[in-house]
């Protein structure tokens, strides 16, 4: 065995070695407090900028970073014991009367996601309405800031293409869902809606469908921007050019030209966002999935009756709470320089619409059709 003299002595270098800088370091070099240099490198709004700005300097100065195994602690901790109460958030509607968002399943399915997360979290939800009676943006912004409110949760609006540039969003962080406010641009939540078009044309093709065609409104693809017909595009392009649907769109979906369109054509497996054409399939004398099925887009039901995604609501509505919290402990309010999207997979849930058919396409990645 090796004499102790023998061995190799690993000693780092003269000056090799620097100890992590500390908050209290950065405190005593600023010379202000640790709260204060804790609240100074979250930009909390109870220290003035040029403080912030110095310590934050300072910070830099010294090479302080988080200690991540602390801060993993820290998150540890806050998840064992019960939240405190910290703040109010706001779900913010703008449509009729303040209620009309309460008639979409999945709507009603962010709202409680985030309401529940808040919770667990430290806040409380708060519904306002910018249509109620005599309300106006000057009037809720008062409101909002009158009740302590740091962040606000946009509900979906009930057109695409909405603006609310009348309201003043400087006071607070914010953060919307899906792409039907089209100014100002905040951070957003929302479905993958392109990935979930190519699972269900992907899922049916596997299951034997030859011809899937896509009944869509005008307005439901503009409220998804557009990612759920351009998805069907990018996957038709690899079936055979005779089994391709042409799609049927229209400012609105109608019975009558749904039915002629139906006819027409003769897509084995119609895909929507809307229930409404199972119902006027089965009208018509169809049998669903026996002559042909139909898949959702988002189901109300999570499958219970209806074939397609599930796009997991209450998940949406929980992360959407989880960025807003991020973005008022790091007091980032207003609008953003750079909006962020943050989209939530949804889920295939087989339903009774749809069945194995026999036969069917195998779709290769690079595009072209094996039989």
């Amino acid at each position: 065995m090796d004499s102790p003299s023998s061995r190799t002595r690993l000693r780092p270098e003269p000056g090799s070695f620097r100890p992590r800088a500390t908050q209290r370091d950065v405190a005593r070099k600023a010379g202000v407090t640790q709260a204060t240099v804790s609240m100074a490198l979250r930009n909390h709004p109870e220290v003035s900028a040029e403080t912030c700005v110095r310590v934050q300097a300072v910070a830099a100065e010294l090479g302080y970073m988080p200690d991540p195994f602390l801060s993993g602690l820290s998150a540890y901790r806050k998840q064992v014991k019960p939240a405190r109460y910290h703040a109010t958030l706001a779900w913010l509607s703008n449509d009729e009367r303040g209620t009309g968002w309460k008639n979409a399943p999945a709507f009603v399915g962010y709202f409680e996601g985030a309401s529940k997360r808040a919770a667990e979290l430290g806040y409380q939800v708060e519904e306002h309405s910018l249509q109620k009676s005599g309300m106006n943006p000057a009037r809720m912004e008062r409101i909002l800031l009158a009740r302590n409110v740091s962040g606000l949760l946009l509900a979906p609006q009930p057109h695409p293409g909405a603006r609310l540039e009348a309201f003043h969003f400087d006071s607070f962080s914010s953060v919307t869902f899906g792409y039907t406010l089209a100014a100002p641009q905040l951070h957003l939540v929302t479905l993958h809606q392109f990935r979930s078009m190519e699972t269900v044309f992907r899922r049916l093709v596997a299951m034997g469908y030859r011809r899937p065609g896509l009944a869509i409104g005008i307005e439901s693809d503009e409220r998804a921007d557009h990612n759920w017909s351009a998805a069907f595009w990018s996957e038709q392009r690899r079936l055979p050019e005779g089994d391709r649907v042409p799609p049927f769109t229209g400012q609105r979906i109608e019975r009558k030209d749904f039915v002629k369109w139906f006819r027409r054509h003769r897509p084995d497996v119609v895909i929507a966002v809307w229930h409404s054409v199972h119902t006027w399939l089965v009208e018509e004398g169809v049998c669903v999935p026996e002559d042909a099925g139909v898949a959702l887009l988002t189901v109300p039901d999570e499958g219970k009756l209806f074939s397609g995604i599930w796009e997991n609501p209450h998940v949406i509505g929980a992360k959407a709470v989880e960025f807003l919290i991020d973005l008022i402990q790091r007091n980032e309010r207003g609008v953003p320089e750079v909006p962020l999207c943050m989209l939530v997979a949804g889920t295939w849930v087989e339903g009774k619409t749809v069945r194995r058919q026999g036969g069917g396409h195998i779709i290769n990645p690079s595009g072209t059709d094996a039989r």
